[in-house]
């Protein structure tokens, strides 16, 4: 009875609404929560109650939006959502669907004889609600949702014409296509191979979100308990099974729509990728609905749909607050790399998986290769798991771990020479592989191959986002060439970075075949990258509000003091456009030097600091960086580093000596100071506030242009995935690393200083960032790093400063300070012996600071006729090593003034 009361109050309170419209009403915001009775089957007198929650803005009537949750989910994880819109004047229903938290029924996996009835049935609640518009008597409402709710907004906009507008995200077009996905590699002249593979990784999850304590398959339908339990026993999908995805798949109702669709789809996707989306944008167009793609850094390995907001806020003004058209614009994002910054482009139209522009064929290099299934499948190569992160540090670096252990037995790989010019992989790369069956492998059985791109830039390995590419096919015993169509994705590849196409024959994600198998695999011509031809790249970030300005910055004044009024004053003066938008620090062309700007980017002469208490921090320090360098400066604690940059910076006047940079001179608030970004003890971050709001409120207290900020590209210098929109209290101490270094780099500064900037970073981290500085100094812009980090700096720097009790005790390139690399260290048994008889042969040689080691500078005799010298006296040789590092000669510059560490270096 509470059911049905609350019900009848709702629609009775709604009964006077019309075709005419109503006088607008201002009232609090409210939430009204309440269960609504449906059917539980189409024609059935059995009723279910779905639990929701309808949200009203304080000015109604007003436009309507359905809010559908993802798979596992309540409308509770609606929430914040639901208020998001509400405050931007929506009435919005959220509900909990069918087989979920408080409402009734089974998971029919968005059914179209259950959860999508369901949606209809509370658009009719919407229609008799007197807060909603009305237009001629229906409701002016739009369907949102996510995944398992972007599938459902689909339907429901394709059945129910009251619905005038979809946003879907991440989600199907077809669910057998996507849970159980037939090869994507074809034999010429041969028939398509009926069976499929199933997607035990991903599929598991789902199944075992919807287990319950008293029931194996929990609350899903008998039809899809008995479904899953044929597949996950190593099934093939049966006639009915593939009917029964079909009747949960837009794929067969999409014909019926004519609403405007927004279709978002995230590139890290193993679960649903990108092909579905463009499935359903080729059925939409079909079916004469207008319809918008993007391709986000997001999806369910990648974050979900964080960051979309604004974008589905725009969406929704445009098509339901008025009658705007859909533009037939694509944008897609490009994630970042080692050595580029991401970005997001937009081209004229969507031009499907196969793109628009010039196709790109990369040459595949490496030699014919053995691979084994082994029995049951076993062990099972890992190239994800469901849900992990992919596009995050730590995500990267637990696939990675897992992946080291992947048996070479079972896996083929064939790399391209480095790229010679940049190109960005936009949709589905193809490839030809020649396959053989080994003897014994049974060729009635179809072959099982699984085929991924990666990428390589220096020693950094990243697998490129979107998953494998499962092969079923059936090969003749002399063999067959197959064509491959990798998962559709977006990359981009800058000069000297490798390709790499990895085929296995296991993948822990699939089903896979417990039958043993070998083949010889091989390619078969080039790798085509198809690419898509950009009318603009978009680089944008919102303003945000005069009061938050004014609070953040007081609080940033308090909170950094002289850092803040150092900075903001000399951020104020106009760049006149230098480090321009629309190129990432890895292919940007350096400032040009007007006359004025001829100087040296920093030039220090003479610099002293003594510090109240007497002690002499910095001791007549003078040296120069040049444009385009990496400098490291060097020191043990204590020795006057960081007071120097503090003075850089223009943060601590000096006592003597001066600091100019481009030919003017450095104090605090300097207008020079415009031109230099820094990063020096710590950031001071608000910690109730997200990393991206820290960075775009400290860009904001500067009073510069917002699109001088180059938002997205110091974003993709954080790397921070989904956490940039958290709270920073929640951060590690890496990730505020990774955000003060973001910080530093806002507006491309020409000078960059970095006080310890690889403090917290774990090594893929550290691999990227070294990538990020080199080529951020190519472009003719400076850096300054100081750091403890001995190798660090010597694969990083160009250059090094080594400093030592407050003085300059070395500086120039790194290979001058480390020394000859002709010269030998060389492990001996018996020192004495080694020297005399190196002195016979004319090599000088001095004993090494290790024991048992000696240094020898062979001159013209090589390296065989030392240790031949050395063997003959009756000298043991354990070791030889050529050259010496950077943390050698530190030691050795640093080793004569050996006096009690330098540690009060703050005023």
């Amino acid at each position: 009875m509470p059911v049905l009361l609350a019900v009848a109050t709702l629609l009775a309170f709604g009964t006077a609404a019309g075709s005419a419209a109503a006088a607008p009403v201002t009232a609090a915001a409210q939430v009204r929560s309440f269960f609504v009775p449906v059917a539980e089957s189409p024609g059935s007198a059995a009723r279910i109650d779905l639990d929701v929650d309808l949200y009203t803005p304080a000015v109604t009537p007003a436009p309507a939006v359905l809010l559908a949750h993802g798979f596992g989910q309540t409308k509770a994880d609606l929430a914040p959502e639901a208020k998001k819109l509400q405050a931007a004047g929506y009435v919005v229903l959220a509900y909990t669907a069918r087989g979920f938290g408080r409402s009734g029924g089974s998971i029919g996996l968005d059914s179209l004889s259950g959860e999508v009835p369901d949606a209809r049935a509370l658009i009719t609640v919407l229609a008799h609600d007197s807060t909603v518009e009305k237009t001629k008597g229906d409701p002016v409402v739009g369907v949102v949702g996510g995944s398992y709710g972007g599938a459902l907004a689909l339907m429901v906009g394709a059945t129910d014409p009251r619905v005038d507008t979809v946003v879907a995200a991440i989600t199907w077009n077809n669910l057998a296509n996507a849970l159980v996905p037939a090869s994507a590699g074809t034999v010429a002249g041969s028939s398509a191979d009926s069976q499929r593979d199933f997607k035990t990784g991903w599929a598991s999850r789902l199944f075992g979100a919807g287990i319950t304590p008293d029931k194996a398959c929990g609350r899903f339908t008998a039809q899809f308990c008995a479904l899953y339990e044929n597949l996950i026993a190593g099934g093939q999908p049966t006639a009915t099974d593939l009917a029964l995805l079909k009747h949960s798949s837009p794929s067969t109702v999409l014909s019926g729509s004519h609403a405007p669709t927004l279709l978002l789809q995230g590139l890290h996707d193993n679960l649903f990728g990108l092909d579905q989306a463009d499935a359903n944008e080729r059925q939409l167009k079909k079916a004469g609905a207008p319809v918008q793609v993007r391709w986000f850094n997001g999806g369910h390995d990648g974050g979900g749909i964080a960051g979309t907001d604004s974008i589905i806020l725009s969406w929704l003004a445009d098509h339901l607050k008025s009658q705007g058209s859909v533009a037939q614009t694509f944008s897609y994002s490009v994630p970042a790399t080692a050595t580029a910054f991401g970005q997001t482009i937009t081209a004229d139209r969507y031009p499907g998986l196969h793109g628009s522009g010039s196709s790109r064929s990369i040459a595949l290099t490496g030699r014919t290769t053995a691979v084994v299934n082994p029995p049951g499948g076993q062990p099972a190569s890992v190239t994800g798991l469901p849900g992990l992160d992919s596009g995050s540090a730590t995500g990267r670096a637990a696939t990675g771990l897992l992946g080291a252990a992947n048996p070479a037995a079972e896996q083929a790989q064939f790399v391209s020479a480095p790229m010679k010019t940049p190109v960005i992989l936009a949709g589905a790369a193809t490839v030809h592989l020649r396959v053989t069956p080994a003897a014994g492998t049974k060729t009635q059985t179809p072959a099982l191959l699984y085929a991924q791109l990666s990428a390589t830039t220096g020693d950094a390995v990243r697998v490129l986002p979107g998953g494998v590419a499962p092969i079923r096919v059936l090969i003749p015993a002399d063999g067959a060439d197959v064509t491959v169509t990798l998962p559709a994705t977006a990359w981009s590849f800058t000069p000297g970075d490798r390709l790499t196409l990895t085929v296995r024959t296991t993948d822990s994600q699939f089903a896979g075949s417990p039958t043993p198998a070998a083949y010889r695999v091989s390619v078969d011509g080039p790798l085509a990258l198809p690419t898509v031809t950009a009318a603009t790249t978009d680089r944008s970030a919102g303003r945000p509000s005069l009061g938050v300005l004014i609070g953040i910055g007081i609080t940033l004044l308090a909170a950094l003091a002289l850092l803040a009024f150092a900075l903001v004053r000399g951020r104020r003066s106009d760049r006149g456009g230098r480090g321009g938008r629309g190129a990432s620090p890895a292919t940007a062309e350096g400032p040009t030097p007007t006359a004025a700007e001829e100087a040296a980017p920093l030039e220090i002469r003479g610099l002293t600091k003594r510090f109240r208490s007497g002690f002499l921090a910095v001791d007549d320090v003078s040296f120069t960086v040049e444009r385009g360098q990496v400098m490291g400066l060097l020191g043990e604690n204590g020795a006057g580093k960081t007071t120097t940059l503090r003075m850089v910076a223009g943060l601590i006047r000096p006592d003597a000596g001066a600091a100019s940079s481009f030919g003017s001179t450095i104090s605090p608030g300097a207008p020079v100071l415009a031109r230099l970004g820094c990063f020096i003890e710590g950031p001071g971050f608000l910690p109730h506030l997200s990393g991206r709001r820290n960075l775009e409120l400290y860009w904001a207290a500067t009073g510069r242009p917002t699109d001088e900020a180059r938002f997205d590209d110091v974003l993709a210098v954080a790397d921070l995935g989904a956490a940039i929109t958290k709270a920073v209290r929640g951060y590690s101490q890496g990730m505020r690393q990774r955000l003060a270094i973001a910080q530093a780099m806002l507006g491309m500064p020409d000078l960059l200083v970095l006080d310890e900037p690889t403090n917290g970073l774990d090594p893929p981290q550290i691999t990227a960032l070294r990538g990020v500085l080199r080529r951020y100094a190519e472009g003719g812009r400076t850096v300054i790093v100081s750091s403890h980090l001995l190798g660090e700096v010597e694969m990083t720097c160009s250059h090094v400063v080594v400093m030592s009790h407050g003085r300059v005790v070395a500086a120039g390139p790194v290979g001058e300070i480390a020394g000859d690399s002709s010269e030998l260290l060389v492990g001996v048994t018996n020192v004495d012996d080694a020297l005399a008889a190196l002195r016979r042969l004319g090599a000088e040689s001095t004993a090494g600071r290790d024991a048992g080691t000696i240094r020898v500078t062979p001159g013209d005799h090589p390296v065989t006729v030392v240790v031949a010298t050395l063997v003959d006296a009756g000298v043991g040789v354990t070791s030889v090593q050529r050259g010496r590092h950077l943390e050698e000669a530190f030691l050795s510059l640093i080793g004569a003034s050996q006096q009690p560490s330098r540690t009060n270096e703050t005023p």
